[in-house]
């Protein structure tokens, strides 16, 4: 297990009681509903699917599952499962 302190390609703002204000959801109310469902898995299931992410020379960059991490953070979760995809090799 490791702790990020920095990831790529995910806007930190959307970490707050309100991460898609109607003037700023890239996919409309379909920013929403996958959040709604991630929470919904959380709670059900205690977890969600991991998140994926790459690193490469010593950065982390999300690759997949925003809307997983703005629901475990609304759950109050500290950690997420995820895959890392070393890519220096």
């Amino acid at each position: 297990m490791s702790e990020l302190k920095i990831l790529n390609n995910f806007n930190t703002n959307r970490l707050s009681s309100n991460p898609y204000p109607k003037e700023n959801r890239p996919r409309g109310q379909a920013d929403l509903d996958s959040v709604l469902h991630h929470r919904q898995t959380i709670r059900q299931q205690g977890d969600t699917e991991p998140i994926w992410i790459v690193l490469k020379e010593g950065t982390y960059t999300l690759l997949d599952g925003a809307h997983r991490i703005v629901a475990a953070y609304l759950e109050r979760k500290r950690t997420i499962p995820a895959y890392i995809v070393h890519a220096d090799e």
